[in-house]
């Protein structure tokens, strides 16, 4: 390929992602998480929509301007790279069949699609993504990003204890399984190029949550009891400052960086000298930390932070990122050209290739017939 388009990790990779129409939204976004990373790092990504397009397409924020149908942010975000074709209303299995006749390596699908029986028929590799874990007949609350936090633990671990527990900000479940799948999907590959016969593959998105809060599970084991969300008694918090907020991170070694930072002598009083005496005398530390924070800008603060070592953070809004130093250094929001949408500015996947950074292209259209014919010459 030219030197404006480099070869890709993963040109000459054929994937077809199936949107089951029944699959509850958390999982869709898991599975077009792992085919949207698939196809920005070169894999021809097929993408079967149920009749009535993707509901993705129809999930805020909107764009300003665009056709119906193009105009969700989140839809386009998920879907670069990739061709859409819509599935008939009825017989959207046979449709693809159609598509798994040509050469397709992996096949991306949700929970309990019927399409895997035709995908194992052909001895193709396949990836399926669903909420529940195996087995799990008679869940006892809906599917969604919001209940699998809560039930993979996560939403016990942060937050005030004294109020309702707060969903995280975007799809933070969704797209821990996405990354889970991504991982899968390669393995399959891996496998296949090896001469394996790879088994089929299966994420969930409450298992992925259980792991990703893995905290819980060590401290149970290590003191009976998972632990729990403090609020206001948390050993670090997220604090105020003149401009925005700060989360206050530090480990046990560099406790003395942040008594440095501050320059405050009370903060060296005995009683604080070890974690177990900072945990206990919480609220009477923080009143002595807040008004230092809260007097300076969160830039500010940063910049003193990294010259002591110490790694706490700004809370910063998706509009601050796009004029973040390092974002900018990498080039990881990138200007994506869509016919229809003009200029969007996008988030490149993380990883460069031979120290390169692929933009993202927008998602394509085709007709299920005009596939079907080009596999049939």
């Amino acid at each position: 390929m030219s030197e404006r388009e480099p070869a890709r990790p993963l040109t000459g990779v054929s994937i077809l992602e199936v949107n089951n129409p029944a699959a509850p939204i958390a999982v869709r976004l898991a599975a077009s998480l792992a085919g949207k990373i698939a196809a920005d790092l070169g894999a021809a990504v097929l993408k079967l929509e149920p009749a009535g397009g993707d509901p993705a397409r129809r999930v805020p924020p909107f764009l300003p301007n665009g056709p119906e149908g193009e105009r969700s942010a989140l839809f386009q975000f998920l879907n670069t790279g990739k061709t859409a074709v819509a599935a008939p209303a009825a017989g959207r299995v046979e449709a693809a069949g159609i598509l798994l006749k040509g050469k397709i390596d992996l096949l991306l699908c949700e929970d309990g699609d019927p399409v895997l029986a035709a995908a194992g028929a052909r001895g193709i590799p396949s990836v399926e993504v669903a909420g529940w874990p195996a087995g799990v007949t008679d869940p006892k609350a809906p599917l969604s990003d919001f209940t699998v936090l809560a039930l993979g633990g996560l939403l016990d671990m942060v937050g005030d204890p004294d109020r309702e527990p707060l969903r995280l900000g975007g799809h933070q479940g969704a797209y821990a399984a996405g990354l889970s799948t991504f991982t899968a999907l390669m393995a399959q590959l891996v496998a296949k190029e090896a001469g394996l016969a790879p088994e089929p593959a299966r994420l969930s998105l409450v298992e992925t949550m259980i792991w990703v809060n893995w905290k819980a599970i060590c401290g149970a084991e290590a003191d009976g009891k998972a632990p729990t969300r403090q609020g206001e008694r948390s050993e670090f918090q997220v604090i105020p400052c003149r401009d925005g907020w700060i989360a206050l991170v530090f480990t046990v070694t560099q406790y003395g960086a942040v008594c440095d930072l501050v320059g405050d002598p009370r903060l060296r009083d005995p009683k604080f000298a070890t974690r177990a005496g900072r945990i206990r005398h919480g609220a009477e530390l923080y009143g002595m930390l807040k008004p230092w924070f809260a007097a300076r800008d969160r830039e500010a603060i940063y910049a003193e932070a990294q010259s002591r070592g110490v790694p706490l953070g700004p809370a910063y809004s998706p509009a601050d990122l796009l004029d973040d130093p390092q974002y900018l250094a990498r080039g990881f929001i990138a200007a994506m050209t869509h016919p229809a949408l003009g200029t969007l500015k996008m988030p490149q996947v993380p990883v460069q290739w031979n120290g390169r950074s692929f933009v993202p292209v927008p998602v394509g259209a085709a007709t299920l017939e005009a596939l079907a014919k080009g596999r049939a010459a």
